[in-house]
């Protein structure tokens, strides 16, 4: 395999990673939302952090994704 390969592999796992835990900790903001197993004010405010933070590594996937498509263009 060439560099590009490799580098394409690595970049798709990562961003795999990434996207995978910001919709889970997204479903789970939701799920807390709904459901309210702690209580009304509780869960709203659990839920309403869990949302802000699956927002981190969902950007850091869309940078990634990014990086790899600027990575497989340069090298055809």
């Amino acid at each position: 395999m060439s560099d590009v390969e490799d580098t394409l592999e690595v970049l798709q796992r990562t961003y795999r990673r990434f996207f995978s835990l910001g919709t889970a900790l997204l479903l789970l903001g939701f799920l807390t939302l709904i459901w309210r197993p702690f209580g009304r004010e509780a869960s709203l405010a659990i839920g309403i952090i869990l949302f802000l933070l699956s927002f981190i590594p969902l950007e850091m996937a869309r940078r990634i994704a990014r990086k790899s498509l600027l990575v497989a263009l340069r090298g055809e």
